[in-house]
């Protein structure tokens, strides 16, 4: 047992094609064509034992629906520690479909995945979205995962070809998410996915708040600053209606546009106050809820 940050830091800077390891007394050895370091090692049974987390939970979920979904919706996971059930995304599972849902407080996101895996129990799990973030780069090209539980519901255990991911559930209870959603939408704004993030990019080089002006003649995305200026930059767009006013945070805004697949992104709006939607024009198993900013 070694540091496994310093072995793993070695291993990714090494110029060696290859690398001997060998262990010498309390030492490995790493030898390569122009380098040698030795790392002291560790008592192995300092290191803890694994618990046994083998009550199935999911079985044959589709890794290329899946690991995209934790991406998008851990953008939105809270990166407060004092607020422990929000750093992480909730898990519900139903007999048909699976939900992931992340929030801080400011924006909301939901997946919907629905596919041909099967599950053995409902329930809501809330796993940490750091972690989940991990796991999506240790899966790799893998085409399925299945995902245990421990008996006490404490641990959860990815599973895809050869390789084990465990985690630790964080406790305590998951806010009820619903109770956020708007019910009703008055506006529809459809933009070009591209175009929206360009501006967006560029005007948010002002304020990190912008201010939407939507009206049927486009969309006119507007940041100001006393200490740096001001900027605008119009886009056309698919709207019919009153001119609304809104604003959001940039990065928040740019997180839930740059989620949405496809080159077409949706903005559902109804007041300068109150929530509003990005989505995709196809389909309805991703939405991204975000909070105006008062002007």
């Amino acid at each position: 047992m070694v540091n496994l940050k310093i072995f793993g830091d070695y291993l990714k800077d090494s110029s060696d094609e290859k690398v001997t390891v060998s262990v010498v007394g309390n030492e490995m050895v790493l030898e390569g064509e122009n380098s040698l370091f030795k790392l002291f090692t560790m008592p192995p049974e300092d290191f803890p034992n694994s618990p046994d987390v083998n009550i199935p939970l999911i079985e044959e979920l589709e890794v290329g629906e899946f690991i995209p979904a934790v991406l998008k919706i851990s953008k939105a996971a809270s990166k407060d520690e004092k607020r422990p059930t929000l750093l992480g995304i909730l898990l519900e599972i139903e007999s048909e479909e699976l939900r992931m849902v992340s929030t801080d407080s400011y924006r909301l996101a939901i997946k919907k995945i629905k596919g041909d895996f099967s599950s053995s129990e409902k329930g809501q799990l809330i796993i940490p979205s750091a972690a989940m973030v991990n796991l999506s780069r240790i899966v790799g090209k893998k085409e399925k995962v299945c995902v245990y539980r421990d008996e006490n519901k404490g641990q959860i255990r990815f599973a895809a070809g050869d390789s084990d991911y465990m985690i630790r559930m964080i406790e305590g209870k998951f806010p009820k998410y619903s109770q956020f959603i708007p019910e009703t939408m008055e506006g529809m704004v459809e933009v070009e996915k591209e175009e929206l993030i360009s501006a967006l990019k560029r005007v948010s080089l002002i304020s990190s708040t912008i201010r939407l002006k939507i009206s049927e003649e486009g969309v006119t995305l507007i940041s100001e600053s006393r200490e740096v200026g001001e900027g605008s930059e119009k886009i056309s767009s698919n709207y019919s209606g009153e001119e609304i006013n809104i604003a959001f945070n940039s990065r928040f805004f740019e997180d839930g546009v740059t989620s949405i697949d496809g080159d077409k992104v949706v903005l559902a709006i109804s007041e300068p106050l109150k929530p509003g939607i990005v989505k995709e024009k196809e389909g309805e198993d991703f939405m991204y809820i975000i909070m105006p900013i008062r002007l």
